[in-house]
């Protein structure tokens, strides 16, 4: 897959519609979104009036799921951009529940801290930037309740040398070679424009725009470093294949590091695939 020419028609971080487009086209992805919010909705089961954040919401494909539980008191959402925004708006417009749909960046805007019953984070980690990354999910550690989760859903590129370019640029490719060849073989009809899509996607990446995925290591340091332990851990994308031992997509239910041992003993109990 080339990372340059066509895949620069269209500018995909400011048209929802291309997003959503790009990403119900993508079995990878769904995989990965589908997992994430079957897990929030098992964490909400013995809870009432749970309040849900959702970090780097986009148009809403991380929450349509957990909108309809019944447990459900508010679901808060905040991405930085308004298109975006507005397109969930329009798309959550008949729901009983309204989700509270808030401008702003994931890392600055004010929140209340210990608050949150689920914290929801689908492709939120990567596209913020490397320097700001671990604030972000310092954040995440403030912000969780007594008995609050965080759902890390998360692309991760297969392993390179940190500060080697020409590695990362590798990984991605790697990587987006494997989410195309995905697509083609659960669409063989795949359109072209689709194609360009995610090769947009991947070019943000390259250029170091908009996306800023790491490998494993990486972000398990980051997690460490912001006080946070994975109690789950799941691999949804690709169960075998050339992204390496730890490339693919994968769904984390995180907590505090000082989480008590019966806490993370029933979170892991209950939050089974």
């Amino acid at each position: 897959m080339a990372l340059t020419g066509s895949a620069k028609s269209g500018e995909y971080k400011d048209l929802p519609e291309a997003y959503e487009l790009e990403e119900r086209s993508r079995p990878d992805e769904m995989a990965m979104l589908s997992f994430a919010q079957h897990l929030a909705t098992q964490s909400l089961n013995d809870v009432s009036s749970a309040a849900v954040l959702d970090l780097c919401c986009g148009t809403g494909l991380s929450f349509e799921e957990v909108l309809d539980h019944p447990s459900v008191g508010v679901l808060v959402g905040i991405d930085i951009s308004p298109q975006y925004l507005a397109f969930a708006r329009n798309k959550f417009e008949t729901k009983s529940v309204q989700p509270m749909l808030i401008l702003g960046d994931a890392v600055t805007t004010p929140l209340p801290p210990f608050t949150w019953d689920v914290v929801m984070m689908a492709s939120a980690y990567h596209h913020i930037e490397d320097s700001r990354k671990l604030a972000f999910l310092r954040r995440v550690r403030a912000l969780l309740g007594t008995h609050g989760i965080g759902i890390i859903a998360e692309n991760i590129l297969p392993e390179y040398s940190p500060g080697d370019r020409d590695g990362y640029a590798r990984s991605i490719k790697t990587f987006y070679d494997a989410v195309l060849e995905t697509a083609r073989s659960s669409n063989p009809y795949l359109p072209r424009h689709v194609e360009m899509l995610i090769q947009r996607v991947a070019q943000y990446g390259y250029d170091g725009e908009y996306e800023y995925k790491v490998s494993y290591s990486i972000f398990l340091d980051d997690l460490s470093r912001a006080g946070l332990r994975i109690v789950q851990e799941v691999r949804v994308w690709p169960l075998s294949g050339p992204v390496g031992a730890d490339g693919g997509n994968y769904v984390f239910v995180v907590v505090p590091d000082q989480a008590e041992d019966d806490r993370v003993h029933l979170i892991k109990k209950d939050l089974s695939p």
